[in-house]
């Protein structure tokens, strides 16, 4: 069954209501109308957090880029790096830079001109022509990015599934603490979109692109005048929820009901269990022995150990 548009539902609910139904939305002057598309824009928002659709279900594949290796001139208790051949490739905010007298966690603050940048931190040491590591870890998230769908995060070129999201501590403990780095590649989100998506260590040592990937929920709840196109809200009449025209309709009834004061408790019920049972099918699920199950036999992640395999071989072997 086709979903219905954004003056559809309104229509509908206006009729299942009793009331008259309007010829438009987005710019109707009719007070009902008016109440009606706010409502069905504040459905269409819970509703998305209420569960994770399948519908809203994406993926994401980010290609992490090879490191840019320079040089550059450090002077002791200065931020400023000096004499770069050229700064066209680096990146402010974006860029970990990893060198001779150049601290730990130290990023890019500023470019400051086509032979200077200004680190977050200041150069231990006075040094002319040092090697220069300039690795990009933070990247952007997608657009629509509303949640993570936890352990999908994995680095696809060496087979590895990331750890992480990284708490505020454990990165920190990264960043600051004696042993810096691991065999593992971490991931963590720090601060607000876009460009939030930082992983460590810095990818310094990779010769080539490196592929990661994740899932996620998207914010698209709407398909922009029934195209391919999506929005997180309402704005035009011919659009159509990604979601289950029907929920929106029930949510737009009561929220209505209930604003004007009359007895909205078995339309808010009738709510409830509706969308209740489209959570309950959605996505199917898998089924469940009730009996004692012998491990599998094909490897996983849970039996392959982290390193020295296929074995026997390294420090713990005998």
């Amino acid at each position: 069954m086709a979903q219905r548009t954004l003056l559809q539902m309104i229509q509908a609910a206006q009729g299942e209501l009793g009331l008259a139904q309007d010829t438009v939305v987005t710019t109707s002057l009719q007070q009902t109308t008016i109440q009606m598309y706010g409502y069905a824009n504040q459905e269409i928002e819970e509703l998305r957090q209420k569960h994770t659709w399948t519908a809203l279900q994406k993926e994401y594949n980010l290609v992490v880029n090879a490191p840019t290796i320079t040089t550059g001139d450090t002077t002791i208790n200065s931020a400023t790096i000096t004499n770069i051949p050229s700064t066209a490739a680096l990146l402010a905010n974006y860029m970990y830079v990893a060198g001779s007298n150049i601290p730990v966690g130290a990023r890019i603050a500023s470019v400051d001109s086509p032979t200077a940048i200004t680190l977050t931190m200041e150069a231990t040491g006075t040094e002319t022509t040092v090697d220069l590591t300039c690795a990009q870890d933070m990247y952007p998230e997608p657009s629509d990015f509303n949640s993570f769908l936890n352990r999908t995060w994995w680095d696809r070129t060496n087979r590895w599934e990331l750890l992480g999201p990284s708490s505020p501590q454990l990165d920190q403990w990264h960043l600051s603490g004696v042993v810096t780095t691991g065999p593992r590649r971490y991931f963590r989100q720090l601060g607000a979109l876009a460009n939030n998506y930082r992983i460590w260590p810095p990818p310094a040592e990779i010769t080539n692109p490196l592929q990661l990937v994740f899932e996620y929920l998207s914010t698209g709840a709407v398909y922009v005048n029934g195209g391919v196109v999506t929005s997180p809200l309402f704005a035009n009449d011919g659009d159509i929820p990604v979601l289950n025209d029907r929920a929106v309709i029930n949510g737009i009834k009561w929220r209505f009901w209930e604003q004007k004061g009359f007895d909205w408790t078995s339309k808010r019920t009738d709510y409830d269990h509706y969308v209740e049972r489209l959570i309950a099918r959605d996505g199917g699920r898998e089924t469940l022995s009730m009996v004692k199950r012998v491990n599998p036999i094909f490897i996983s992640p849970a039996n392959v150990q982290d390193g020295f395999f296929p074995g026997p071989t390294g420090p713990n072997t005998g």
